[in-house]
């Protein structure tokens, strides 16, 4: 299989303000929510071009219903992986079909940007922890596959939490507690799979059980449960994008579950515990949802 990453980078100043009624067709790759739950943001890939494979990739942050949907970026890079704390976002950024990317943290309007990542690799899919004082990210940093690294929110201090270089370490996402990330890994197997471990790179615990493919973990507002996307438990072959349904686990690794029969490749639970957002769609259109925890009542936000 081609790396999840290698499809990821496919699908992947003024800012330009509409309503989810009006919003352009796009491919949207990635939910988070504010620490409030007022807010979402989401990466969209839009004015995509087949026979070149040219695109644009932005950063988009509205309200959580939708509404106000505002693209923060400039049109120069692509832009991708957002990550809200309580006053700013921070998301990954390249120059179109470049090799390497930097972070940024800017606020939600996209006002105040910074750059707080220097090196020539591939810095990506940043995570801010509850508190908004460190982020996880992913790099190459160091050469071969991609490692799980901590920092400070101005991108001091960095520390390397992963190291083999048999394996692609991705999208960490800190707990509620700020004690744990949960991360998946990618040996181009089609089998990628979900794991957590202690903050500081301790006590790595595989929780999906080397069984189908698993990506895009992100926590419940507790800290108690996992949810994930999850595709080819039959044995098949299906894209992420087209395949995956979603599913939930117990931090412990136990109580393996489907949400509903949700398709989906991203899902966040929101902050309160009380609603899910998830992207559902083929490439090149997707869209964003929002349902009750149980996958109750869902309501789509973007048009």
């Amino acid at each position: 299989m081609k790396s999840i990453l290698a499809i990821i980078g496919i699908v992947f100043t003024v800012s330009i303000v509409c309503t989810a009624q009006t919003s352009p067709k796009m491919f949207y790759q990635d939910v988070a929510w504010s620490p409030d739950g007022k807010y979402i943001s989401s990466t969209g890939l839009h004015d995509y071009v087949q026979g070149t494979d040219g695109f644009r990739t932005d950063i988009y942050v509205m309200r959580s219903d939708g509404s106000n949907l505002t693209k923060i970026t400039g049109d120069q890079m692509n832009d991708y992986y957002a990550s809200l704390s309580k006053k700013r976002v921070v998301y990954s950024s390249g120059l179109p079909k470049a090799k390497e990317s930097s972070i940024f943290t800017a606020n939600f309007d996209g006002s105040d940007l910074r750059r707080i990542t220097q090196t020539t690799a591939k810095d990506t899919a940043p995570a801010f922890s509850p508190d908004g004082k460190r982020i996880a990210f992913m790099s190459d940093r160091d050469g071969g596959k991609h490692q799980i690294y901590v920092m400070n929110a101005d991108g001091s201090d960095v520390r390397k939490l992963t190291d083999d270089a048999t394996v692609s370490f991705c999208n960490p996402q800190w707990s509620p507690d700020g004690g744990r990330i949960v991360y998946y890994t990618d040996k181009g197997d089609r089998k990628d799979q979900v794991w957590i471990m202690n903050a500081d790179g301790t006590n790595k615990t595989l929780l999906t059980g080397g069984i189908a493919h698993n990506i895009f973990p992100g926590w419940s507002h507790d800290g108690k449960k996992l949810i994930f996307s999850s595709s080819n438990r039959d044995g098949g072959n299906a894209s992420y994008v087209d395949g995956s349904y979603l599913y939930t686990v117990n931090a412990d690794g136990s109580g393996f579950a489907p949400l509903g029969k949700i398709k989906s490749f991203f899902a966040r639970i929101s902050p309160d515990g009380k609603k899910i957002a998830y992207i559902t769609g083929g490439f090149p259109e997707s869209s964003i949802y929002v349902a009750n925890e149980d996958g109750s009542g869902a309501v789509k936000i973007t048009k």
